[in-house]
């Protein structure tokens, strides 16, 4: 005959093992609705960054308006050609922010996720990366739709 009681005590220990070690990535992403992001088959999980939205038609960060895009050009002000100074501003005020609230982050530096457009050119987003650079935002990460 079989002793139930045991088999439910190993059951109630495996299950509360699996409950302990079981961790969830959790990534706060709101995809606007005119961007196609690219796909990827990456199984690497979401660490803490600054969303960078690039779509056809705006850029975004933290899902705030920054500046108007038209045919892979940022409508800005006159300034320097390498620097997008609404974003260059932005970006700035955010690591400040961070300082100021010590936000708690796996990487020794700032990240920044960029959540742009496939149909982009790379000059477009390239510009957008070197402007993240420029304001202390070194390390990228591209959001992509799981393949």
């Amino acid at each position: 005959m079989l002793n139930i009681t045991s088999l439910m005590d190993v059951m109630t220990i495996l299950l509360i093992f699996l409950l302990y070690h079981f961790s969830t990535q959790d990534q706060n992403i709101r995809l606007q609705k005119e961007i196609e992001l690219p796909r990827s088959s990456s199984e690497k999980p979401f660490k803490w960054a600054i969303n960078v939205t690039l779509g056809l038609n705006r850029l975004l960060v933290e899902d705030e308006f920054v500046c108007p895009v038209k045919d892979g050009r940022f409508i800005v002000g006159s300034g320097d050609p390498e620097k997008i100074v609404p974003l260059y501003n932005r970006l700035v005020a955010l690591k400040d922010l961070e300082k100021y609230r010590q936000v708690e982050r796996d990487a020794a530096e700032p990240v920044v996720i960029f959540h742009a457009d496939k149909r982009l050119k790379f000059e477009t987003v390239n510009a957008v990366m070197k402007t993240a650079a420029m304001a202390g935002y070194p390390n990228f990460r591209f959001a992509v739709l799981k393949h």
